[in-house]
């Protein structure tokens, strides 16, 4: 623990006014009234013991002090180490992005060379083969064909499910950055607290002493400077503590229904598919049913603006043929009733207009067609 200097110089000029108290009594005239000479002398041998009780008195808030500071030292390291992971997570998701997208560009070209090549099947291989060689050569390369055609299916799953992975982890961290963050603040606050209460024991103690004012304005002044910077320090963590509302996790909170109140179609317009059908106004947002962290972009027929949040909870929930308003980017941590998406316009993917199709799926963005449950929460949470 850092020594305080401003509480050894408040000691030490209260020791130089109780001695020039006592020197002042010692060569005071003896032609003094009496009383008030033995008024002063008790007064000072009061102080004096007063004095002396003050180490006892301070050593508790002084072993808190170094509590204290020691949980801040612990909380700023932890805070050090979970940033450097969070930026390392960072820079391995935009290295999986690009993975992702490389590997979906290359299903893309071979599929469309497929299509534009126009292969044959096995009846025209073995027609228009010269020799059973030359047939057992076709045929073979036919298996080659779709062997590779699968691998890169495999490798473009792999991939999202890698991203989706890791975008989770990095939600995770953001949302314990902010615990540890906010933790760090705390700690702040309680030393600062305590320093107030080791200056308002000296503060009590001069006050004792009226001809002590300089003694006194100096503690006082401390007093402020110190109460000001944990106003100060309580205003920045309250405002922290607003803005950080993204971290905030609503576990125990109860599912949220995606679209505003009135928005939406009521339930006997709602039709089940793969997930839950709900037409609404194009561009009405779409919420956070639960706290969470977005880890997709992108599903095949829903558009590609279609996010995938996967719940604190553990299910994964994608939003159907939504458009690109209010979209937050992958690996952003959001609470219950957060907008993350809005209603597409016109037709967004294979979709017959603005509607929301939302569900369960797996961490690669696949609804996993468990609509009636989903049909189920969306009725408790509708209003």
């Amino acid at each position: 623990m850092r020594p305080d200097h401003s509480l050894t110089r408040a000691r030490s000029a209260f020791v130089l006014a109780v001695a020039g108290a006592i020197l002042a009594l010692s060569i005071s005239p003896s032609g003094a009234a009496a009383p008030n000479e033995q008024a002063l002398q008790a007064q000072v041998q009061s102080l004096n013991s007063r004095l002396a009780q003050l180490p006892a008195q301070i050593a508790p808030l002084e072993a808190k002090l170094a509590i204290a500071q020691a949980r801040l030292d612990s909380d700023q390291a932890e805070l050090t180490t979970t940033i450097d992971r969070r930026r390392q997570a960072e820079i391995q998701l935009h290295i999986d992005e690009k993975a992702l997208t490389f590997a979906q560009n290359v299903l893309a070209q071979q599929l469309v060379a497929q299509y534009e090549s126009d292969e044959p099947d096995i009846v025209t291989v073995v027609l228009e083969s010269n020799g059973f060689a030359d047939l057992v050569e076709r045929l073979d390369f036919i298996k080659r064909v779709a062997k590779h055609n699968t691998e890169v299916s495999r490798r473009v799953h792999d991939a999202r499910v890698a991203v989706a992975n890791l975008a989770t982890r990095l939600g995770q961290l953001q949302a314990r950055e902010y615990v540890v963050t906010r933790d760090a603040q705390q700690q702040r606050n309680q030393l600062d607290a305590i320093r107030v209460k080791l200056v308002d024991k000296q503060i009590a103690l001069v006050r004792a002493r009226n001809h002590a004012a300089s003694v006194l304005h100096g503690l006082q002044v401390q007093r402020a400077l110190l109460a000001a910077r944990a106003a100060r320090a309580a205003s920045v963590a309250s405002s922290s503590a607003g803005s950080a509302g993204s971290f905030t996790t609503t576990s125990g909170g109860g599912f949220v229904f995606p679209l505003p109140a009135g928005a939406a179609t009521p339930p006997s317009g709602w039709s089940l598919d793969q997930g839950v059908d709900i037409s609404a106004p194009a561009h009405t947002p779409e919420l956070a049913v639960a706290s969470g962290t977005v880890v997709l972009h992108g599903i095949g027929g829903f558009g590609s603006d279609a996010p995938v949040l996967h719940l604190d909870s553990g299910p994964y929930v994608y939003y159907g043929h939504a458009g690109p308003g209010n979209a937050v980017s992958i690996g952003t941590h959001v609470s219950a009733g957060q907008p993350i998406a809005e209603i597409g316009a016109g037709i967004v993917g294979i979709s017959t207009g603005p509607h929301l199709e939302i569900g369960f799926c797996d961490a690669s963005g696949t609804p996993t067609g468990a609509a009636s449950q989903m049909q189920s929460l969306l009725l408790g949470a509708y209003h």
